[in-house]
């Protein structure tokens, strides 16, 4: 009998269950479990990189920025250099979380007005279409 991998990755990550237990349920040999799902989940190594990204993008960016002189310049493009850092500093605030563009706060604010407006419109319709004295609450306001 041939390894269900989608029932077995689901009882592997989100039921915590052996390979053995799994085994056991499919009718196969825990080995046939283990060879199956082994390539796909991380490992100690996986789980390192991704809690530390933001470092090591940042640590990327140094190195690049240091192999930066004047011989190498005449040999490699400036441009190639400057976005490879500027890529890496993107990816750097994207795993620490930070933001990755400017946003406009005025025309984010113009936004929410126009939506408080149509809130309003809407709950309105809804006390004419139902009688009601009420919206259901003044949690907008």
């Amino acid at each position: 009998m041939p390894v269900d991998i989608d029932s077995a990755l689901d009882l592997r990550i989100n039921h915590d269950l052996s390979y053995a237990k799994i085994a056991a349920i499919q009718k196969v040999c825990p080995n046939a479990i283990f060879k199956r799902l082994k390539p796909l989940l991380p490992d100690e190594g996986a789980e390192i990189y991704r809690e530390n990204r933001g470092d090591i993008f940042s640590h990327l960016q140094l190195r690049l920025l240091s192999q930066v002189d004047s011989a190498r310049l005449k040999k490699i493009s400036v441009r190639d250099a400057v976005v490879s850092a500027a890529i890496l500093y993107d990816k750097e605030r994207l795993e620490r979380g930070l933001s990755t563009e400017i946003l406009d706060t005025r025309s984010l604010n113009v936004n929410v007005s126009k939506i408080d407006v149509e809130i309003r419109r809407l709950e309105g319709e809804l006390m004419r279409m139902t009688g009601s004295g009420q919206s259901g609450g003044d949690e907008h306001e």
